[in-house]
């Protein structure tokens, strides 16, 4: 209980950690965890606000989320995320996300933290897209996730896996399931970050994804490269490089959508 009360963690499109006196970190999704990825630990019992931008060349998502954790079991959340198309063409895609999860187990010696965590997501995109290609514009996410924090001589290695239930295209930007595949698959969602010191984590993160072929466009895994500071109590800094693969690459023309990669960037202060 003491570990998990002095490491609070986090990355987007990606993940970090950080000391109990200092500002948490929040996955793209809203919650304490990786940029990509959501983790078994809460944020740190305040309130926390946080900014999140990713450019990958042909696209931009941004994503203003809030998050508390109650009574050190619960955490509640909230995210605003714009997927801005530039000359693809869709226009901006806008998406909420609520989330909760609860803790079921606290890290201790040998045993991981343990958390089960619902994400509700709403999405607006251009009129009769969704349509055409058979897909919905709500789903929910559902996820058990496990974090352990192991120490490495003066070091410490935070390992985190996910399991993930979902029908989500692209994390829900371009909406739930398909004409073809409208049930729940299993996901992976892999985080390991190393403590340089207090202040600073580098690590990487992997997720998995379902490609139910929405129009014929094939889907691709997520990963990212991070690094992250935090210079005070109050506030973190989370830099990233995001690999998202293609992105609708067959449904736009000449190479937009292939090969999205670029900078994730993460500012994020408690209350």
């Amino acid at each position: 209980m003491k570990l998990f009360k002095k490491v609070v963690l986090s990355l987007a499109l990606t993940g970090m950690c950080a000391t109990g006196v200092q500002a948490a970190v929040t996955q793209v999704e809203g919650q304490a965890g990786g940029g990509i990825v959501p983790w078994a630990l809460l944020t740190g019992g305040k309130p926390t606000a946080s900014f999140t931008w990713v450019d990958t060349g042909d696209y931009t998502l941004t994503s203003v989320a809030i998050q508390a954790a109650l009574a050190e079991r619960i955490g509640l959340s909230y995210a605003r995320q714009t997927f801005d198309t530039g000359a693809v063409g869709l226009g901006k895609i806008n998406v909420n996300v609520f989330g909760a999860k609860v803790q079921l187990l606290k890290m201790a010696d040998g045993m991981p933290a343990v958390t089960f965590g619902v994400q509700h997501k709403q999405t607006n995109v251009s009129e009769g897209f969704l349509e055409a290609v058979g897909a919905d514009d709500s789903g929910t996410d559902f996820y058990l996730a496990a974090t352990k924090i192991i120490p490495m001589g003066d070091r410490k290695l935070l390992v985190n896996g996910t399991i993930r239930a979902t029908k989500a295209n692209q994390i829900g930007i371009l909406g739930f399931g398909s004409s073809t595949e409208d049930s729940y698959s299993a996901q992976f969602e892999g985080s390991a970050g190393l403590f340089l010191n207090d202040n600073t984590v580098f690590g990487v993160e992997y997720r998995t994804k379902p490609n139910n072929e929405i129009g014929g466009m094939n889907e691709e895994d997520w990963s990212d490269v991070f690094f992250a500071h935090f210079p005070n109590k109050n506030l973190a800094f989370v830099f990233a490089y995001a690999n998202l693969g293609d992105i609708a690459a067959e449904a736009v023309p000449s190479d937009h959508g292939q090969n999205q990669r670029g900078l994730y960037l993460q500012i994020q202060a408690n209350f």
